[in-house]
């Protein structure tokens, strides 16, 4: 009897703490049961396995910026950049504007105001300003065909004692139409052939050759002593046909090569007509500095141009060297400063030297 007793003690010694675990919370609520103890030694307390949920996983997928569309004015990744001493081969849609300001010496004969006045035969400097202004549209027609219409106007004035009697005062406009092909070749290469009608009146007035040949006139026939105005100033209206081959190549993102080459055929508009022929060499080497260094898009130019005479009857010989500096941040647009110097001959006798700084703007769509 009493061993029956002590193991019903026993018994309920153990179903006690279970017992206890599974009572019901207060308000009636049964308890959620706890997780089953995992031995893990026989000396060890029991541990306890908490239940794991599921966890979610978001994926963020972000849109790729797309990629800026290429300028109709690149090649192989180098965007060109304008002159206006150097045609490209590109077929785009654009419009731009063309400032330049400058001075310069002429080489002239001694002036003697007299009385009476005359030119002797020594020679002299004379000092003169210039400026001049251009706007250009082109238009993209086809994919690889153009045509632009452009009007300009420059002029230059004499200053200084005498210069405004030796060198005068010129004043030109000019309009021109034309018809671009360009044709790429490989990733590197582009090459057009253009043809241009330009036509202007230019004006020339020359008070110390009027009123040395004035004076030479009455000496020579006092009775019949007439001043001419014609002797005074000058006008010239010029048709001038220009055939044009142009090439540019990118061997790399920030340099580029642009070679021209020109045959220029000037002829007088009126009863007598004459024609002066000439031939233009002119190339540019560029260099951008944005495809090494991205904070800093600034692109240089340095260009070159000739036009030489064809034939014992040609056109004035004109030189021009040229450095430019332009903002490349942009692919619709191009903004430079090119300096000038510039070396030829004023009404195709006073051998002269000159300065000028070119603002060219162009914008791109």
């Amino acid at each position: 009897m009493r061993q029956r007793l002590f193991a019903v003690a026993a018994a309920l010694a153990v179903a006690a703490p279970a017992a206890v675990l599974a009572q019901a919370e207060p308000g009636g609520a049964p308890r959620e049961a706890a997780a089953a103890p995992v031995a893990t030694s026989p000396t060890a307390p029991p541990s306890f396995v908490a239940e794991q949920k599921p966890t979610e996983t978001v994926i963020v997928l972000e849109k790729e910026p797309k990629p800026e569309p290429p300028s109709h004015r690149e090649l192989a990744g180098h965007l060109f950049l304008p002159s206006h001493l150097v045609d490209d081969p590109f077929s785009y849609t654009s419009f731009g504007m063309t400032f330049g300001l400058g001075a310069g010496d002429a080489l002239g004969p001694v002036l003697n105001l007299g009385p009476p006045p005359s030119i002797t035969g020594d020679s002299k400097y004379y000092g003169y300003t210039g400026l001049g202004l251009g706007f250009e549209f082109q238009a993209r027609i086809l994919e690889y065909l153009s045509m632009r219409a452009a009007v300009a106007a420059d002029a230059y004035l004499g200053t200084g004692r005498g210069s405004v009697l030796v060198v005068g005062t010129q004043v030109r406009a000019s309009g021109d139409l034309g018809l671009k092909g360009s044709l790429p070749v490989g990733k590197n290469f582009r090459f057009a052939l253009s043809v241009d009608a330009i036509y202007g009146p230019a004006f020339n007035v020359l008070l110390a050759q009027g009123i040395v040949e004035a004076i030479d006139a009455c000496r020579a026939d006092p009775t019949n002593c007439t001043l001419d105005p014609g002797q005074f100033m000058q006008e010239t209206d010029t048709l001038t046909w220009n055939l044009g081959l142009a090439g540019s190549w990118a061997p790399t993102a920030y340099l580029g090569l642009t070679l021209n080459a020109r045959y220029l055929n000037p002829t007088k508009v009126g009863n007598a007509s004459y024609s002066k022929n000439g031939g233009l060499l002119a190339g540019a080497l560029e260099f951008d500095a944005r495809p090494l260094v991205h904070w800093l898009p600034v692109g240089v130019n340095f260009a070159y141009s000739m036009l030489a005479p064809l034939g014992n009857v040609g056109v004035t010989r004109r030189t021009n060297y040229g450095v430019g500096l332009y903002y490349t941040g942009r692919k619709d647009l191009a903004l430079g400063l090119e300096i000038d110097w510039l070396e030829t001959r004023l009404q195709d006798q006073l051998a002269s030297n000159s300065t000028l700084a070119w603002v060219n703007l162009r914008y791109y769509w």
